[in-house]
């Protein structure tokens, strides 16, 4: 689904990023890569991280298109279902992308699920290539 049928749809909305809104979510990614690849926090907290520095590299890329989520449920699946039109991610990186949201809201919402040290390597791999992609598209300012 296209970005216009987002906005059709109902589930994103026009409007223009706040005064230093992408450059405090661009320092969140950075820190959250950093908490996630540091090996004194626990795997689901380094997980919970590295997806939520995937997440941020969609709201940017959203937001410097003067794009953003409306409030209505379900704003992580087109926040990361964007990512295919906002920096052309390839649909195997968006499946990832939801599969990884899937896993964290179960690890939060159950505690049943065992995160491993693979999970949370893949995790920052992705959110790590997804922030340099972001990078390299940025608008120069």
């Amino acid at each position: 689904m296209s970005l216009e049928e987002m906005l059709l749809r109902g589930e994103l909305e026009r409007q223009d990023p706040a005064a230093g809104e992408v450059k405090h979510l661009l320092g969140a990614i950075e820190r959250r890569l950093k908490d996630a690849a540091n090996p004194t926090n626990s795997l689901e907290t380094r997980l919970e991280q590295a997806y939520h520095a995937i997440l941020n590299c969609a709201l940017v890329a959203l937001r410097t298109q003067g794009l953003r989520p409306t409030n209505a449920l379900g704003k992580h699946v087109v926040a990361l279902e964007s990512l295919l039109h906002t920096l052309g991610v390839e649909p195997h990186r968006h499946e990832y992308c939801q599969a990884l949201r899937d896993l964290r809201n179960r690890e939060i919402y159950t505690g049943a699920v065992h995160v491993s040290d693979r999970d949370v390597a893949e995790a920052i791999k992705e959110a790590t290539w997804l922030h340099e992609r972001l990078l390299e598209r940025l608008p120069r300012r």
